[in-house]
């Protein structure tokens, strides 16, 4: 029966997973709190005058009254977790708490037993625990990143094996410790570790790249940090997961060295394919050169001076149209950091005639058409150049040697009702370069494959597979696209489109050129260990009416700056001995700020034309040259304010 209340108002309620005996001093019930016992065990008016143990459904509940008994002097209650059968259902875990009644005369004369239902809290325990349980196992099985608890200020709590194996770190030298530790100096000045807990406390996560200790060496590592709620959503601390990216990054320095070989690799098999006609074409040059000379000197041993300066003229123009097969051949071969210029698509098509003319052989007939107004293109032309002649070798190899090859240009704009592959609207316009053969061809299956890397129909040893990737790659990388269009038998074209410089502001904006100066009175030095060119660029300047200082190493014309007190212009080779044109220059700008220069050189060096990029005090002339070049860059340079 409910008890009855020694108040006028009923006791507060109990919660309903909590249950209340009233047991004699025997152990047998005389009341319950509630006409249904909780958790569906037994109606009340079946348990009143039962022993407790009843209840139960275990044997240990027996010494639970005894417990109870021997806990009285302390005045404490005896508590127990245990089983309970429920009448309809399985078994569920309760807690126990038996509390000694005492009269007047503190003497036990029964117990209040009270039962709460835990078997809900036990088992989300149980679950939780068996959770950490798979996380630790988890956690330090993982040797390849390390993981590791934070408290909420960022020390060090736990840790797993990864950890010691990534930073080289002990447990006993980072437990306790910040986890500021393991940033390098410099990343700990900055303060970027406070930087990582105040956004992972903000955002709940944090994720950046930095550099990370191992012993005495740093590395890059991925740092992760996690915040850690409870289920107040109050903040218990982080984790830490730290993976190594220095292997990662080395991948992908070897992966850029390997596209540079690549690249490389691709511009010097476009050399071999022209070394025969070109070197047919430098030796008739040559033939020309030796043939119109020696006609000049029997002219002149006969005073038929006009005849002399005829033939003199024949001689130096087959010695310019050598000098443009070597510098063909030498932006072809060029190693360089890819870079947009501006690059002459005219000039470039022009090259290409003069170089395939040969290469190509007798039997393909070569068609190279455009227009001189065509304007400039935003890349680099040696890359464009080796695009193309690769693009005329695999079409001479799919003609098999006889057959009609053309190249053309084009501007167009991105909505061209023509243009069938997608370009950016943003550009306002590109050169469409068009190289088409009347080869055989190729199926679709083939032409949707031939960018692939090492694809390649040629026969075993007649080809890398390399060519047409080479050329989309380098196409993509300036923001251009190419499209191929070919049938079986009826021929192929491929068409490469890439961006125009935008000329529309040079257009409208005046040229207001100052009238080139003379060059009369002009202090010169010119510094070049080849006597001949050293003495005949010297002769023409003196010829001008310039004062010229001529110095036959770098050491030699250092000395001849320190001793003088101005000079307009420094003409320098950029290969000289004891002391460089590079170096000669750096140090003639310290004595000379205003000094204009020209660096003259027969091949291009890229890596220090790159770092050093000509500005308006400066220019780089390549041999070999005419006198008209090195006086037109001349004038240009001193036209400057200084």
């Amino acid at each position: 029966m409910p008890f009855a209340s020694r108040h006028d108002s009923p006791p507060p309620a109990l919660p309903a997973d909590h249950a209340v005996f009233i047991l004699d001093r025997y152990g047998c019930i005389v009341a319950i709190d509630t006409e249904e016992t909780p958790f569906g065990t037994f109606r009340s008016q079946d348990l009143i005058g039962k022993h407790y143990a009843s209840v139960y459904s275990g044997s240990e509940e027996s010494a639970l009254l005894q417990a109870a008994l021997n806990a009285n002097s302390a005045d404490q209650p005896a508590r127990l977790e245990t089983w309970l059968q429920q009448r309809h259902g399985p078994r569920i875990r309760v807690e126990v708490s038996m509390h000694a009644l005492k009269d007047r005369n503190r003497q036990p004369h029964g117990f209040a037993m009270v039962m709460r239902d835990i078997h809900t809290h036990k088992r989300l325990q149980d679950r939780l625990r068996e959770c950490e349980r798979r996380f630790r196992l988890f956690a330090q099985n993982v040797t390849d990143a390390a993981i590791c608890m934070l408290d909420e200020r960022g020390t060090v709590l736990d840790w797993n094996v990864g950890f010691q194996h990534l930073t080289g770190c002990s447990p006993q030298a980072i437990v306790g410790r910040s986890f500021s530790t393991l940033f390098s100096a410099a990343q700990r000045a900055s303060e970027l570790p406070a930087q990582l807990i105040e956004m992972a406390s903000n955002d709940n996560r944090a994720c950046m790249e930095c550099e990370l200790t191992r012993g005495d060496e740093s590395f890059l590592g991925e740092v992760v940090l996690e915040a850690v709620h409870d289920s107040d959503d109050s903040l218990l601390g982080y984790a830490l997961i730290i993976h190594d990216r220095s292997q990662q990054q080395l991948a992908e320095r070897r992966l850029r060295e390997a596209r540079e070989q690549i690249v490389h690799a691709q511009k010097i098999e476009a050399i071999g394919h022209l070394t025969g006609g070109i070197a047919h074409d430098f030796n008739n040059a040559l033939q020309g050169i030796i043939s119109s000379l020696e006609l000049a000197s029997l002219c002149l041993d006969r005073r038929h001076t006009m005849q002399a300066k005829r033939h003199v003229m024949v001689s130096l123009d087959a010695a310019l149209r050598a000098g443009r097969l070597t510098q063909r051949l030498l932006s072809l071969a060029r190693r360089q950091t890819s870079s947009s210029q501006r690059t002459s698509i005219a000039k470039v098509l022009a090259s290409m005639r003069e170089l395939l003319g040969r290469t190509l052989g007798d039997d393909i007939v070569l068609d190279v058409t455009f227009s001189d107004d065509l304007p400039q293109l935003a890349c680099d032309s040696g890359q464009l150049e080796s695009a193309l002649v690769n693009l005329a070798v695999n079409a001479r190899d799919a003609m098999a040697g006889h057959g009609h090859l053309s190249m053309s240009c084009r501007v167009c704009c991105p909505d061209d009702s023509s243009v069938q592959v997608p370009l950016d609207p943003a550009q306002a316009a590109y050169a469409e370069i068009t190289v088409t053969d009347d080869g055989p061809g190729m199926s679709e299956e083939t032409r949707s494959r031939v960018f692939e890397p090492f694809f390649t129909t040629k026969p075993e040893g007649h080809g890398t597979g390399l060519g047409l990737s080479m050329v989309y790659g380098f196409v993509t990388q300036y923001g251009g696209a190419v499209d191929i269009r070919s049938m079986p038998g009826a021929g192929t074209s491929v068409l490469l489109y890439l961006p125009c410089y935008d000329t529309a502001l040079e257009a409208a904006s005046p040229n207001h050129q100052k009238p080139a100066p003379k060059l009369r009175g002009c202090r010169i030095l010119v510094a070049e260990d080849n006597q001949t060119i050293r003495h005949s660029v010297a002769t023409r300047l003196r010829q001008l009416g310039c004062e010229v200082v001529e110095a036959a190493s770098g050491g030699e014309a250092l000395a001849l700056l320190a001793n003088a007190t101005s000079w307009d212009l420094l003409l320098t080779d950029l290969d000289l001995p004891s002391v460089d044109g590079c170096e000669l220059c750096s140090q003639a700008r310290k004595h000379f700020p205003k000094l204009r220069v020209i660096l003259m050189t027969g091949y291009a060096d890229a890596q220090w034309l790159d770092a050093n990029e000509p500005d308006g005090a400066m220019e780089v002339l390549i041999k070999p040259f005419d006198m008209g070049e090195l006086l037109a860059k001349a004038q240009m340079l001193l036209q400057v304010e200084r």
